[in-house]
């Protein structure tokens, strides 16, 4: 039987592709927003444990109680939803709950949730945008190199679907900090910060939050490379105010005492675009004098300046950034403005199947004020030679790991080695990286 026609327990692949396919079946509404309102709907029957997810006996029966169950998840986890009425005709919407009731999410773990979700987002309407998904094995990755603790506040100013949020969430209850639910959500609330300009993706991000330990408040949409000297570029709308815009340091000042920047970021930008707007390359260091700037330059120079100083990030860049004569006076500003921990060129085969292109992560820390670059500090280097995808973007998967949910034991990468040689490098200059 084809794959596209089964739906087996256990088999998320499967399921995945049944929901598109039911969704799509006599249906011109948006497979997106309806399968996302089935999850929603689903999660929120899980946590009440009544057991209403069901189909009933009258199709009618079934629209009904699914609608109850989104407007009660609209109204725990506010912005999670775009609407809470079922777009789908009841027959349809009944027999699309009954291929979704038989699978219970919350126990599957985050892995799978999160590749359910970033399996819904349109992959056209990403990568026309240049943004493209993290590999999973890629973000844990950056987490382990960067090793946030529990006391330690983490930004994703493209946060997307929320990947590198997660997954920073998962390393610091792996380490036993986090004990109990309350820790957990305490931890979510105050630590753990992630904005996005797509309105979709921000929705998918706080439903995974919420999954995590409803800790959805922080994850806001704007446009993170506004500063607050932009006024009078976007207004908020509804804000009855010409010139009034949203921007990160606003956000922190209204929620974290005492704000001084971040201590960690993890963050992937979009690969694509150019920004010609007068208005916002004149705020940029790397953007004045100049006609158009690619946005990936702007978010590097933003995100060291949302840094605290002594602050630490990784950040995923075209392998263009590293090596073209180009962009040479941003590398020179980089240095200026942090020291260059290490960088690790990621395979060509990693972003597969939305993009060839190759890109590096780079790791620095931001600069205490009259630390200026010296020779004697050291930079780590290393090439990923097995990037855990093969040529048609698929991904490789390691002998005798079936069963395993985590995408960093069970994929076929060497990025666990890169950590291990940084962990060396690290001690032996011990006296002048701290991580």
């Amino acid at each position: 039987m084809a794959k596209r026609h089964s739906n087996r327990i256990g088999n998320w692949e499967s399921l995945f592709l049944r929901l598109e396919e039911l969704v799509l079946a006599n249906s011109g509404e948006d497979e997106f927003e309806e399968v996302f309102k089935l999850l929603v709907a689903k999660l929120w029957d899980e946590r009440t444990g009544r057991d209403r997810f069901r189909r009933y006996v009258e199709d009618a029966a079934t629209f009904r109680r699914i609608e109850t169950l989104l407007r009660e998840a609209d109204k725990a986890w506010p912005g999670i939803l775009d609407s809470v009425a079922p777009g789908l005709l009841p027959e349809h919407l009944a027999v699309c709950v009954e291929a979704l009731a038989r699978h219970t999410i919350s126990d599957a773990g985050f892995e799978v949730v999160d590749g359910l979700f970033e399996f819904l987002v349109a992959k056209g309407s990403k990568g026309a945008k240049g943004q493209y998904f993290t590999p999973r094995h890629v973000i844990e990755f950056c987490v382990r190199m960067l090793k946030p603790t529990v006391a330690e506040t983490v930004l994703d100013p493209a946060c997307g679907s929320g990947g590198f949020l997660i997954h920073a969430l998962n390393y610091v209850r792996e380490g036993g900090e986090l004990r109990t639910e309350a820790a957990i959500r305490d931890y979510c609330t105050s630590k753990l910060w992630g904005f996005d300009v797509d309105p979709r993706a921000v929705r998918v991000a706080k439903a995974l939050m919420v999954l995590a330990g409803d800790g959805s408040s922080n994850i806001i949409r704007l446009n993170s490379l506004l500063q607050p000297d932009m006024g009078g570029l976007f207004p908020i709308a509804g804000s009855g105010k010409e010139g009034c815009l949203l921007t990160i340091e606003d956000v922190c000042r209204g929620r974290i005492r005492r704000h001084k920047g971040f201590d960690v970021i993890l963050t992937n930008p979009p690969f694509a675009g150019e920004v010609r707007e007068r208005s916002v390359l004149d705020e940029y260091a790397l953007g004045r004098g100049r006609e158009r700037v690619e946005r990936d330059v702007l978010f590097l120079e933003r995100c060291i300046g949302l840094l605290r100083p002594g602050g630490r990030m990784a950040i995923v860049l075209p392998h263009n950034k590293f090596a073209v004569d180009t962009w040479d006076y941003a590398r020179n500003w980089l240095m200026r403005k942090a020291r260059v921990l290490a960088v690790v060129g990621l395979g060509r085969n990693t972003f597969l199947p939305h993009t060839h292109q190759k890109a590096s992560v780079l790791f620095v820390q931001r600069r205490e004020e009259g630390d200026a670059p010296s020779p004697e500090q050291k930079v780590f280097f290393a090439v990923s030679e097995r990037d855990g995808k093969n040529s048609k973007g698929e991904l490789v998967l390691r002998a005798g790991v079936a069963g395993c949910l985590s995408p960093w034991r069970k994929i076929d990468h060497d990025l666990d080695d890169v950590v291990k040689a940084f962990d060396e490098f690290r001690r032996a200059e011990q006296a002048s990286i701290e991580v």
